[in-house]
């Protein structure tokens, strides 16, 4: 859940990022789920959604091994990792073209992350994320 007063300096880019990702993580999530009970694990499936996982990237994200590193591994999880529709955003800092937000989940891992955005281009683009770890300190993880 967006706090009212954070809405309208989250750039909608990062809200439509976050709403991509969860229906592309539960889409993901559920298939291989029945695939598992099936007993199989269809490669066709991994690729047409690491398909869909770049699509997604490229539109959102600057290009680097961190942020399309979850093409790797395809990592998804219920519940989703993204949920903008129950997810706490706050905006931590804005300056000349760049901004942090916070985004803390309320479901699931409750895991506590920031990510890194940059004005490129006339868009808001996602430079990295971090998430907050056991110790206290920030981690750069893949988006």
């Amino acid at each position: 859940m967006v706090k009212k007063d954070v809405v309208e300096v989250v750039p909608d880019a990062l809200m439509e990022f976050m709403q991509q990702m969860n229906e592309w993580e539960c889409e993901f999530f559920d298939k291989r789920k029945d695939g598992f009970a099936e007993g199989k694990d269809d490669i066709g499936l991994k690729q047409a959604y690491a398909s869909k996982l770049k699509i997604i990237f490229d539109a959102f994200a600057f290009k680097d091994k961190s942020n399309y590193g979850r093409l790797i591994d395809l990592g998804c999880t219920r519940p989703a990792t993204y949920d903008p529709g129950t997810d706490v955003v706050e905006l931590v800092a804005s300056s000349n073209g760049s901004m942090v937000v916070q985004v803390q989940q309320v479901k699931g891992a409750e895991s506590c992350s920031r990510l890194y955005l940059v004005m490129k281009g006339g868009e808001w683009k996602i430079k990295k994320r971090e998430v907050l770890s056991f110790d206290g300190k920030w981690q750069r993880v893949a988006l």
